[in-house]
């Protein structure tokens, strides 16, 4: 898990000083699931050639002309990208310098997908002229950049409860760390470093088949439930599990589990009514 860690903030890094660079790319990035985003499209980085570039030829001659982004990755904008040879108006871009343009959204709306598709699907795009048809000139090709991919660096979250990765198979490793220090229940705030911090969870294929690692009542004496103080990082706790690993003997070996939930607990303390479930969408490579 270290060596991930370090994997990731060394791309991290590689990434924030070449975004700049390249043909499109997202700020912020790493990009909380929750965020905002601006995505640039760099028309002057992208593929010189006939068939793919025929857009920066004709900017060099009309600069002032509009551009429009084409989408269709992680899905087509809830919008609709319009007709190839007439873009949705909504998907007009904004000129920030000489052939370097942005649109501002929320990916999950934009896309109507959730957070888990977006980190994993990542965006696949172009950049046209409402019009993309053939442009006459120098380069004869259509009024377009290549298409473009924009790989999603997930950023370690700062929330009650963090995952990570933010996505994941149920083969791989998922941890989850809970900062006692954003907990907004006062029956669960202010624990010390040397608490007892457990974690009630729950596999779910849907909401009618699920299956409890154990009771409520039960999960603050069960050790594999037990988290583990972040050293260095007082009201932090965590765990790591291997999810079809942890589920097995529990669910069915046909079960396909899609959600991991979970809350934090401590001994004594049990919810009354609902409880604050958290959720963890796994993703599938089938």
């Amino acid at each position: 898990m270290i060596k991930k860690h370090i994997i990731i903030l060394a791309f991290i890094a590689l990434f924030s000083g070449e975004c700049l660079s390249q043909a499109a790319y997202i700020l912020p990035s790493p990009t909380g699931k929750n965020d905002t985003i601006t995505l640039y499209i760099n028309v002057a980085q992208t593929t010189d050639g006939a068939n793919n570039n025929a857009l920066s030829a004709m900017l060099n001659d009309h600069p002032d002309d509009d551009v429009f982004l084409w989408s269709w990755q992680p899905a087509e904008p809830t919008v609709g990208n319009g007709a190839w040879s007439g873009s949705n108006s909504a998907l007009k871009m904004t000129k920030v310098s000489d052939k370097l343009y942005s649109i501002r959204f929320k990916p999950t709306s934009f896309y109507g997908v959730d957070a888990t598709e977006f980190f994993s699907l990542g965006i696949s795009c172009l950049a046209k002229l409402q019009n993309g048809n053939a442009y006459t000139g120098e380069y004869s090709g259509e009024a377009k950049t290549e298409d473009l991919r924009v790989t999603i660096i997930p950023r370690l979250c700062d929330e009650l409860y963090c995952t990570f990765p933010e996505v994941g198979k149920t083969t791989d490793f998922v941890s989850i760390t809970y900062d006692n220090t954003q907990e907004p229940n006062p029956a669960m705030q202010n624990l010390d470093p040397n608490s007892d911090v457990y974690l009630f969870m729950r596999a779910e294929q849907s909401v009618f088949n699920a299956f409890n690692y154990t009771t409520p009542a039960l999960a603050t004496t069960t050790p594999a439930l037990k988290m583990k103080p972040v050293a260095d990082k007082p009201g932090f706790f965590r765990i790591t599990i291997l999810p079809q690993d942890f589920f097995s003997g529990i669910v069915p070996e046909t079960f396909d589990m899609k959600l991991l939930k979970f809350y934090a607990l401590k001994p004594g303390y049990v919810y009354n009514g609902t409880p604050p479930y958290q959720s963890f969408t796994f993703i599938s490579c089938d």
